[in-house]
């Protein structure tokens, strides 16, 4: 037998053996990734502010970044409890990477607010060592970590805490899960928790009970920026059984961009209550159509 049919007879498949495509199957590409956990971003004093990071692979090949906000309530964060979840879109072809921020206990806003731009700004500095393209940049979050996203949309330039300053803090696409939109209206449809009150994840997040801190918690709440200016896209997705951040907050941040001429999309998850419900295959589908629609294809080079 000669080589080539030796070669080919060491191939043959059996019968009854299953085909997939590898990495380009019917639904797209999918890549193998790696985790980076813990690379510290900033330092204040003694704390450190730490990203998990999630690379995909493809030798040669540069990647959309996505930066995920865990929510908290705006304190301390788990911030590895969505990786499981992240992985999914990272499969797709986008380095993601979950941001820790400095939490209300630490210093109130803008503190957090700065760290996710500050964290934008470090995966650019860095875009080579993570298979980053810089020029595609998306910002994502669900609840606290919802509204911190929807404020790094609104407020592109703003909240520099003069790291990486030569780096833009721009970004293309924003994804907001059941986030907070008005502080000063988040208790006027749920009676779980005082929102108003000093000790308030809001109250605590600026600094006192939002009624004496009015426009302080204006400057905070992404519904009172201004819209008129040129925004990047928008997808909300929050749950109509929602009894901590009630779906009214999406409805009211949904109209007034649609009034301003934003583009923006809006999903009710029905029968989702915060957070339950919502992170489904189907909601991460729709999540990773929406960054793919707005040019977040792998750029392989």
């Amino acid at each position: 037998m000669d080589k080539q049919a030796a070669d080919i007879a060491a191939n043959e498949m059996p019968e009854g053996t299953q085909i997939i495509y590898g990495e380009f199957a019917e639904r797209g590409g999918y890549y193998s990734c790696s985790y980076r956990p813990d690379v510290v971003y900033a330092k204040y004093g003694d704390a450190e502010r730490r990203l998990q990071i999630i690379v995909p692979h493809r030798a040669g090949s540069q990647f959309p970044l996505v930066i995920f906000v865990q929510g908290s309530a705006w304190r301390k964060q788990d911030t590895y409890a969505m990786i499981p979840n992240l992985c999914q879109i990272a499969a797709k072809g986008y380095v993601v990477a979950s941001v820790e921020i400095r939490e209300s206990d630490i210093a109130p806003f803008p503190a957090a607010l700065e760290d996710v731009k500050c964290a934008i700004r470090f995966m650019r500095k860095n875009a080579a060592e993570y298979g980053v393209d810089p020029n595609l940049v998306a910002v994502w979050g669900d609840s606290s970590g919802g509204h911190l996203a929807l404020m790094t949309g609104l407020t592109i330039g703003e909240y520099n805490n003069g790291l990486y300053s030569e780096q833009s803090d721009e970004v293309s696409a924003v994804i907001d899960y059941y986030g907070v939109s008005d502080l000063l209206t988040l208790g006027k449809y749920n009676d779980i928790l005082d929102h108003d009150a000093a000790d308030s994840p809001e109250g605590l997040f600026i600094g006192g009970r939002i009624p004496d801190h009015v426009e302080q918690a204006k400057k905070a709440s992404p519904l009172h920026q201004d819209l008129d200016k040129k925004l990047p896209p928008f997808l909300i997705i929050h749950g109509d059984s929602d009894n901590v951040v009630h779906v009214n907050q999406s409805i009211e941040m949904y109209k007034a961009l649609k009034e301003h001429g934003q583009k923006v999309l809006f999903y009710k998850v029905v029968g989702g209550d915060h957070g339950g419900g919502v992170w489904s295959p189907q909601v991460l589908d729709i999540t990773e159509r929406f960054l793919s629609a707005h040019s977040y294809r792998p750029n392989h080079r």
